[in-house]
Parts: structure tokens; sequence; C-alpha cells
């Protein structure tokens, strides 16, 4: 911006000297420190042309030390012209009327700006893969302004061009440099998510060999609910402060929900590791916020580019790994090459497919039928996702599931499955099928939901559907979390007239006293448990003890994973209610579903 003045100041006097015939009059001296300071100043300002550019692509490290000595020839030989003009009379020289009249040694100056030109334009073209073509062609018309306005200048020296294209593009600068809160995150100071993208780009672009670390910090909406949200922004601050005293502003970057990207120097990966150990040892302590000792942990990823790193969605990957990984210890740095790579692109790959099923509503629910011992044919039926995504193909549940519940869209995809079965419910009669109900399940998240009651009831009111005709299934894993939230909306969902089975039984979580405080109509068996019972006498023996003990307490029990008719057979003796799997049917897709449930003939275990 200095400079840009400095140019036009010079050409208001230039002009305004000239129009009243006061330069004509001026000393020699006086005319030749005024050519002087502009030449100067145009020196400047082509250089810092160049360099400008190498900022924008971020190619300085990417300057060969023999470019660097040429540079630094080429700008000492101009300034030696500039200096030695006074004398030698090189560049310019004023005859007895005023009159400005070119030296002999011009075309060597402006063969030096020819030279920082071209040199500015091959590191836009070479090294501007982060740009994006805006910013590409706003650079492209600034390096050219000038440089079409020192070939008019060369070729009419009678008008002062050159000085005018110069201030054209120095306005063009000014007005085309990002402003800098764009690139700053507003809760630390830190470089954001932005900044680093674009960071991460440049150098993946350019193929350099370098390091960097991403740290995730744990606990996070632990930090919030107790210490609160000020407590937590400030922490992570401290965090940022502590990170740039050690690596410098420039190399640290904040990109949200905890979680931290920097810049390691060198290429050295044993010194960069050590480096990256110590930001961590140096960040994970007992850090003393508004008066509270907080206790922070961190898992690290000390990741090479490009062998870990080939582009920015890498890097979130990673990131997502160390999220999504509960067996990584707290305080550990992992080397990139130790980490699945494969599990986290095919996490991500999926994480896009659940997106683009919610957004095309793609998901299809399935029926499996459930077989009924006493009645002996099919009286109800569980309500199954299944996912096809066109990129990916099938998708199996007990991929898309976890992933759903981490990132939370598994409360959307709960309420589309819930509307999707009573809207099957409000079309199809089942009752005249012999059906009794439909099993939905509830994920993890959704139980946790203080709003879910009022959810399912809303949908229930607005499909104009019967609670008995829905039983909802709730997992062992859910009951593990917070009792009491799950408890009450149990409590309410139960007098609308919903039912609740509790699903997976024996798989590790429940205990006696979740099935009698809770008001479970239905226990499902989980299938490990049926089939290791004909593998394992022991397990067999737990079987029957359960089966026993469910009935004791007057809830009903169904048992998945029916394979074959030794197993129907045996469950029926052994008194179970209702038998579910592929003995029975597989699950099925709606059309198919009602097909089966129309013709649900009695079913007296001859098939083979």
């Amino acid at each position: 911006m200095l400079l840009m003045w400095i140019v036009v100041i010079s050409n208001l006097l230039d002009l305004g000297l000239g129009l009243n015939g006061i330069w004509y009059r001026l000393p020699t001296r006086a005319i030749y420190l005024l050519n002087t300071v502009y030449l100067i100043t145009r020196q400047f300002i082509i250089v810092g042309y160049a360099g400008y550019i190498v900022l924008c692509t971020d190619s300085g490290k990417l300057v060969s030390k023999e470019w660097k000595i040429v540079c630094a020839i080429t700008n000492l030989y101009g300034f030696f012209l500039i200096f030695g003009n006074i004398k030698f009379h090189w560049l310019f020289l004023t005859d007895v009327q005023g009159n400005y009249v070119r030296g002999q040694q011009i075309w060597l100056y402006y063969i030096f700006a020819i030279c920082y030109i071209v040199f500015a334009i091959w590191h836009l073209i070479r090294y501007g893969h982060a740009l994006d073509w805006s910013r590409k062609i706003a650079l492209l018309v600034f390096v050219m302004i000038p440089a079409l306005g020192a070939f008019l200048q060369y070729a009419f020296p009678g008008f002062n061009i050159e000085s005018f294209t110069l201030t054209i593009g120095m306005l063009w600068v000014y007005l085309n440099v990002p402003k800098t809160n764009r690139m700053l995150d507003s809760d630390t100071s830190a470089l954001n998510q932005y900044a680093f993208s674009c960071k991460m780009e440049s150098l993946t672009g350019q193929k350099v060999k370098g390091h960097l670390v991403v740290i995730r910090f744990r606990d996070k909406s632990a930090i919030q609910d107790r210490y609160g949200l000020e407590s937590y922004k400030k922490l992570m601050r401290e965090v940022t402060y502590e990170l740039c005293s050690l690596q410098g502003r420039d190399r640290v970057y904040y990109l949200r929900d905890a979680r931290f990207a920097v810049i390691l120097d060198g290429a050295d990966t044993d010194k960069a590791y050590d480096i990256a150990k110590n930001l961590m040892n140096k960040v994970q302590k007992q850090w003393k916020i508004y008066g509270n000792e907080i206790t922070v942990w961190g898992v690290g990823a000390f990741l090479s580019i490009p062998d870990d790193v080939r582009n920015i969605n890498d890097i979130y990957s990673y990131l997502a790994y160390l999220e999504i990984m509960p067996s990584l210890h707290g305080g550990s740095m992992y080397e990139g090459g130790h980490l699945d790579v494969a599990y986290m692109k095919r996490y991500g790959e999926i994480e896009r497919a659940i997106e683009r099923a919610l957004q095309k509503t793609s998901f299809e629910v399935y029926y499996q039928p459930i077989y009924g011992v006493k009645e002996q044919k099919i009286i109800a039926a569980e309500a199954l996702l299944r996912m096809y995504d066109e990129e990916m193909g099938f998708i199996s549940p007990e991929e898309f599931i976890p992933i759903a519940e981490k990132n939370g869209k598994i409360i959307e995809i709960g309420q589309m499955v819930l509307e999707s079965v009573c809207r099957f419910l409000q079309k199809e009669d089942i009752t005249k099928y012999g059906l009794h109900y439909i099993e939905v399940n509830l994920s993890v998240i959704e139980c946790m939901q203080d709003i879910l009651p009022e959810e399912i009831k809303k949908t229930l009111e607005k499909y104009e559907i019967d609670p008995q005709l829905l039983n909802l299934e709730i997992t062992e894993t859910a009951l593990a979390q917070s009792k009491a939230i799950l408890a009450d909306n149990m409590r309410k969902i139960s007098e609308m007239g919903v039912s609740f089975s509790l699903d997976d039984y024996g798989t590790g979580y429940s205990t006696i006293t979740y099935m009698m405080t809770l008001p479970f109509r239905i226990v499902k068996i989980d299938k490990s448990i049926l089939w290791s019972s004909f593998e394992n006498e022991r397990a067999m023996i737990a079987l029957c003890a359960s089966i026993n003990m469910i009935k004791e307490m007057n809830m009903e029990i169904v048992v998945e994973g029916v394979e074959s008719r030794e197993m129907a057979q045996k469950l029926t003796q052994l008194g179970c209610d209702y038998l579910q799997g592929y003995y029975f049917s597989k699950p099925l897709p709606v059309n198919k579903f009602i097909e089966c449930i129309s013709k649900n003939p009695i079913f007296l275990f001859d098939k083979e």
C-alpha cells in the first residue's frame, strides 16, 4: 500500500508540475531526484509483484538457490543502474530545456522488469494448483497490467503510461487480497479450516515432501457440560497459544471441534516425529481455566506428505479415524502408515453414501416375518433397513448403522424408517392377514432423545395408526447408556399403547434389573446364543435357563437366527413364543412381504 501511494503521488506531482509549467523551471537536481525516487519505487514494486505471486502460490520453499541468486543479482544490478545514472546517465537525462531524454542503457532496465514478470507468470502457472480460477485470473491480470504498461512506455516514451498502470496494478492487488478474517477462526484467532485447506492443496499439488501432525482432544462434550461453553473456548485458545509458541502462528490450524493440525519443519522424518511427540506432551496436561483445573487427553496422527496424504480429504479421514476408534489410547501418537487407511476410506465413502441416500430417499425398508409357535403361522414382522448405493452397491446395516450413529444421521434415518412403517400400516390392514404388530428398531442415540415420545406420538397421529400395531426394539447397548432418560421415555411411550422388545439379549450388557424394572413385553434372544447352544452343551444349558427365567417373569420370547427345522423344533419344545430366521423367511421388500402374508399358511415344520 505504501508503494502504491508513492506511485500515485508521483503521478500527481508529474501531472501537476507538467500542466502548470513548473516542471521545466525546476532545478536539474530536483528533476533527477524525482525521477530517481520514481525508479526506485518502480523497482520495489516489480520485485514485490513477483514476491506476491510466490506468496499466493505458497511456493517460496520451491524457489531454488540458483533462482534466488539470479534474482538477487538482477535486483542489485537494477539499483546499480538507478544510482549510477546520477553520474553516468545510463537510464535518463534532462537536456538544457528540461526535457526528459532516455539513456543508452534503458533497455537493460526493461529487460530486468520483463525477467521478473516472466518469473511471476511461470510460478503462477506451475504452482497455482490450490488457487481457484477466479483467483488465478485476478493474479494474471495483476501481472499483465504492468507488463502492458512497460511495453507501451517503451514504445511511447512521451506518455507517462507505466506509472499509471503500476498504480492500477497495485489497486487490483489491494482489492483482491483475501480478507484476514476469512482465514482466522473466530474463537481462537488461529488459522482456520479454510486456511488449512488452501495450504494443504498447495503442498499436495506441488508434491512437496513434508510432515504434519493432527491432534484430536477427547471429552469435548464432557468439558462443555461440566465447565460451560466459555471455559471450553478459553481452553482451546490456551492450547492454540501453546502450539503457536512452539511452532509459530503460521503453522498452527484450528479445525473446530477440539481438532488441531500443525505443519512441521523439515523433511527429516525422525526429527519431525520427535517434534510431534513434544507438541502432544506440551498440550496434554492440566490447564487452569477460570479457576478450574481441566485435564485434557488427546490422540494424534503423524502424517507424511505425500506418502500418507495425497489430498485434503485424506486429512479429514485420519481425523475421523481418530474420533471413531475407541481402542486408540489417549496421549498416543500414531504414524499414518500404521493406521488402517483402507478402513478410513471405506468409512468416508459410507458417510457420503448415507448423505446421498438421505437426499434421494433411497433407503428401503424390508420386513422379516416372525413365526408364532402357538398360531403356527406368521404373526408379526421386523422392519429392517436396507441400503443400495449407485456407486458402492449394497452396504450392510452392520456397516452403515454404526457410522450413522457416530455422525448423528441415525436420528434422521430412524424417523424415516418409522414414517415408512406407518405409511405401510396405513395402507395395509395387517390384522386381516393375522399379524399383530410390526417391530421397529430404536438406536442408542434415539433412545437418549428427550423428544422421542413426542415425535412417536406425532407420527402415529399423522398416519392414524393404532399404537398397539407398533413394537419398538431397544438393544442392550442402549440400556447401558442412561437408564433414567430411557426409563422415562419408555414410560411415556408405553402409556400411548406402544409395546417394547429387548433386542440382542445375551450379547453382554443386559441385567435382570433392566428386565424387572423397564416395561418390556418381549425379550429377543440373540442368534449367537442360539447357534452356540447347538455346538456347546454349556451354551444349551444357558439358553434353557434364560428361557425359563424370562417365562417366569411373564414376558414373551422371540428367538432370532432360526435357520433349520431342528432349531425350530427344539425351541418349540423349550416353550418359546415366536421364532425368526431364514428357516421361515429372509427379509423381504414390501411387495414380496405382502405376497407372503397374503398366503400365510399353517407352518408345521415339515419344510426341508
